[in-house]
């Protein structure tokens, strides 16, 4: 690597002035070699940082915080040591070291190949602003998406066919080169033919913005929909994060971060203004993204889709987050209305809602205990113990002894919580039901009144399912009432007898439907099964309306009874989902 010495680092220490890159930060007041200020690292009125000019370092009796001006560019700049080194080397006005031959032969290698992925992305742009970019262009308009963002986040378009193995080889760079970056693959006759095409293409940069890879999204339907950069020399996907040079300026100043799904999402965060916005690589979080985001802010927040698969994925994050937590360093989540992505959220509803969601944002601790209570039963005094086992288990991840102390504290509290609540309220996690009842549409209801007068013996064996059904129409619902007791009292009753005894009007506007019914000779499993389906579709949709009303009471008033019951309900949609 870098021949970085001591001697280098003395002499950038010999010609600056550790007090003039502290005060490009902090107000300082000088007291002879000493100067004071307000400490960078924490929040006070008091000075309680020094620096001391002949000593070369800084200290705050306050927090702690010491170091040289090396570590204050890292801790201040949100940089990596070579980069520091590289800034304070340009303000003194030197040269940095020269690497090793092996060191300087890989950077050339680096250069090479960085050189066809910067060819490739002007390639992908032309096209999209060129003819064969028409329907690319159309779809991106489509999604909100202007000219001026577009070229801003370098977008472009892979046409069909081979054409940028054709435009490469012109170029002069080797095939061999170009396979191994995931551009071009060679078929078994010895052609070349691209590996993107008839794909709308985001780049993806690292943080010197060099384009190291790519993403591929379709525009119609086939699979898979995203299709990314394999693993190369310059690409690691679990080590990335997209558009994190377009964002890391905000996000220092902000010390804030939004890491959403896809490359969508951010797009449309920057184009309305949230420009700290990031995203994974089609991947599951990794620790090592954590680890990057954790450079530049503190506690980035977490913000993925609302629906299953979203809060699968903040599940997953809070497990790789755990381990690695540190003094300081954490995630905070957000949890998005049921289906909804933040694209979704910024087009159909506007940029102040999203705002408002992300003021919503909860601690890791808030995510981790409705992590370790989703789906449980805690009713005996098995399943709690159970419960408390697994608590401790999950905290005792955390490698940091503090942190560790304190999770543990935490969640000991959560669980004395909990079995508070269990016992004044006598109720299981499990048990909270749905405050809006099942509720078919009209038509759904009229045809399900017309199979009951048809086949009463079928509808025998679902009674109390229908018992839970509420009609939009009074008529509907004093009808399905009128009936259901009719065939409760008189299980052998007859088609003629249930008309003898419903409202004249309800039977004569439902006359259609029960000619419909007689001449279909449906057989009893056809009859049973439709009644069923219908009557799972109208729960279903009753506990998606009562999510939608929870949800924006929790993200007004964000209690933990209110996330148990979103949680409950969506289990419960899982469940009949899953026995269809």
């Amino acid at each position: 690597m870098s021949s970085i010495t001591p001697r280098f680092i003395e002499e950038l220490r010999m010609r600056l002035s550790l007090a003039d890159i502290v005060g490009k930060r902090v107000k300082l007041t000088s007291k002879g070699r000493e100067h004071s200020g307000l400490c960078p690292f924490h929040n006070e009125k008091t000075p309680s940082f020094t620096v001391n000019e002949d000593k070369g370092f800084y200290h705050c009796f306050g927090c702690g915080a010491h170091g040289d001006m090396i570590k204050f560019v890292m801790d201040t700049e949100k940089m990596p040591f070579r980069e520091a080194v590289e800034y304070l080397a340009n303000l003194a006005g030197i040269p940095m070291p020269k690497d090793s031959p092996r060191q300087e032969a890989y950077e050339k290698k680096y250069a090479g190949l960085s050189a066809i992925m910067e060819e490739a992305c002007r390639f992908f742009q032309e096209n999209l602003f060129g003819l064969s970019g028409k329907n690319a262009r159309n779809y991106l308009i489509g999604r909100g998406i202007s000219g001026n963002i577009a070229k801003q986040f370098r977008l472009g378009y892979a046409p069909h066919g081979s054409q940028l193995a054709a435009h490469l080889r012109t170029k002069g760079y080797s095939m061999t080169d170009c396979i191994s970056l995931g551009l071009v693959g060679r078929r078994q006759d010895g052609t070349f033919y691209d590996y993107f095409y008839d794909r709308v293409m985001f780049p993806i940069l690292d943080r010197r913005k060099r384009v190291i890879g790519f993403g591929g999204r379709i525009m119609g339907k086939g699979e898979p929909k995203y299709l990314n950069s394999p693993e190369t020399t310059l690409f690691h996907k679990g080590e990335q994060l997209y558009a994190l040079p377009n964002a890391i300026e905000t996000i220092r100043k902000k010390n804030s971060a939004i890491l959403v799904e896809g490359y969508m999402d951010v797009i449309a965060l920057h184009s309305t203004g949230f420009t700290n916005a990031v995203a994974p690589l089609g991947t599951a979080l990794t620790d090592n993204q954590i680890k990057l985001l954790w450079q530049f802010c503190d506690e980035p927040i977490i913000c993925f889709d609302g629906d299953n698969a979203g809060r699968r994925a903040a599940i997953r994050a809070v497990n790789r987050a755990l381990p690695i937590l540190q003094p300081g360093k954490s995630l905070r989540f957000v949890w998005l209305p049921d289906t909804m992505d933040p694209d979704d959220v910024i087009r159909k509803k506007s940029p102040e809602i999203f705002e408002k969601l992300l003021e919503t944002a909860k601690p890791l601790t808030f995510a981790l205990w409705y992590s370790l209570l989703e789906g449980r039963l805690y009713d005996t005094p098995e399943r709690m113990a159970k419960l408390k086992q697994d608590t401790l288990d999950t905290a005792n991840q955390i490698q940091n002894e503090i942190v560790r102390g304190y999770y543990i504290k935490e969640l000991k509290k959560q669980l004395w919580q909990l079995e508070k609540n269990k016992k004044e309220n006598h109720r299981t996690y499990q048990n909270i039901a749905p405050m809006i009842a099942p509720t078919p549409g009209i038509s759904e209801a009229r045809m399900m009144i017309a199979y009951l007068i048809c086949y009463p013996h079928v509808a025998q064996k679902i009674l109390e399912d229908l018992g839970a059904l509420i009609f939009q129409e009074n008529e509907l619902n004093n009808a399905i009432h009128t009936i259901s007791d009719l065939i409760f009292e008189n299980p052998d009753i007859t088609t003629s007898e249930m008309l003898a005894n419903i409202p004249e009007d309800i039977s004569q506007s439902l006359k259609g439907e029960i000619e419909m019914l007689k001449k279909s000779q449906r057989s009893e499993r056809q009859v049973t099964e439709e009644l069923r389906v219908w009557i799972q579709n109208s729960r279903i949709k009753a506990l998606e309306t009562d999510i939608q009303i929870k949800t924006k009471e929790f993200s007004e008033n964000s209690s933990s009874e209110l996330w148990e019951q979103i949680v409950t309900l969506k289990k419960e949609i899982e469940n009949l989902q899953e026995s269809e």
